[in-house]
């Protein structure tokens, strides 16, 4: 008993002595490396890089002094990430973001962000993770549990959606980073389908078949180029309009043959449209232009948005003066104006 406990001890000692000469042996090293003083940082990294050993260098006990300071400096990296996470509030953040950042102005887009956002929350929940934590091998996982749920286009949505938050947050707090930047697990956007453009003729046989609601609705924006969701907050005034749409005022005259549509609707001058959501608005119209479409009445079942394509290239003909248009639209450059038509075929690719 006593000889097993002696030679214990010795073990003891031994590993002692030998951690002792490990670390003996590493401040040697660095003695020699560092003792002398360096003119400057540039200098004593290239004394660093020519004279420390590499790890097939060292013995078993300077290998463990390593590990462990690997170990350490492991789990202070991480210590430190959770005490810098544990003061974001995701709930403020997030609300913050909604409200406030970028895009997120827009009514319509802000609604799509705060969808997503949700739908990456629940998915965290159930895998049992921080969504402040998330990777990019999880953010990849999430798309992919998309998949088969939803369209590749809502998919790209959603993607969209957390990309911007984690982005946004990164800019607030260096400890998020953006799990989503550079994944390939989004569904490739596909080549869209030719832009079809109603012409005059087809566009007053829909302002004549459609019911007064949607026929005011459809002149609007198809003889002043108004988005949907700018006609929830139109109020007009003496033949000027006022409104609110992609986070910004806008103002404008409105066309007489739009406003004679509002009045024949028998609709206020303030408030035409509130009482309906522009995507609920975008939805009856292109309902009822379909069932005129597969009547046979016109061409193409067009959707809302192919209404303020109409007015640009209506507006653009008239002068092709690009700047003119641009103010028209409300855009935030030639240059997205110049993408816009190019989109519409009215302007060469280069």
């Amino acid at each position: 008993m006593s000889y097993n406990i002696r030679l214990s001890d010795k073990i003891t000692d031994i590993k002692a002595m030998k951690k002792k000469q490990g670390e003996k042996d590493m401040n040697q090293i660095a003695q020699r490396i560092t003792g002398t003083p360096a003119g400057s940082p540039q200098e004593m990294a290239m004394r660093i890089k020519r004279e420390a050993p590499t790890l097939a260098d060292l013995n078993n006990e300077q290998l463990e002094q390593i590990a462990r300071l690997v170990m350490t400096q492991r789990l202070t990296a991480e210590l430190n990430k959770q005490v810098n996470l544990a003061g974001i509030n995701y709930t403020a953040e997030k609300k913050t973001f909604l409200n406030s950042a970028g895009k997120t102005k827009s009514e319509h887009t802000r609604r799509a962000y705060s969808a997503g956002l949700e739908r990456l929350e629940k998915w965290t929940a159930a895998q049992g993770i921080n969504i402040l934590e998330l990777t990019p091998a999880q953010a990849d996982d999430f798309i992919y549990a998309l998949n088969g749920n939803r369209s590749a286009a809502s998919i790209r949505l959603d993607t969209a959606a957390a990309s911007s938050f984690y982005t946004w947050l990164h800019r607030r707090h260096n400890a998020i980073d953006n799990p989503f930047r550079g994944t390939k697990a989004r569904p490739v956007k596909k080549a869209v389908k030719k832009i079809e453009v109603p012409t005059a003729a087809e566009l007053k046989t829909i302002i004549k078949e459609l019911p007064k609601y949607e026929s005011a609705a459809v002149s609007v924006m198809a003889y002043r180029g108004l988005r949907a969701g700018a006609l929830a907050t139109m109020s007009i005034n003496g033949g000027r309009f006022t409104a609110y749409s992609k986070g910004k005022d806008i103002t404008g005259e409105l066309p007489t043959s739009a406003l004679a549509a509002i009045k024949k609707a028998g609709l206020p001058l303030r408030g035409a449209f509130s009482g309906i959501s522009s995507n609920t608005l975008e939805k009856k119209i292109a309902r009822s232009i379909a069932r005129l479409h597969q009547a046979g009445k016109i061409n193409a079942a067009y959707s809302a948005h192919d209404l303020r394509h109409f007015y640009a290239i209506t507006e653009y003909k008239t002068d092709r003066d690009i700047h003119r248009v641009s103010k028209l639209l409300g855009h935030a450059s030639i240059q997205v104006t110049e993408l816009y038509l190019r989109g519409l075929g009215e302007l060469d690719w280069f």
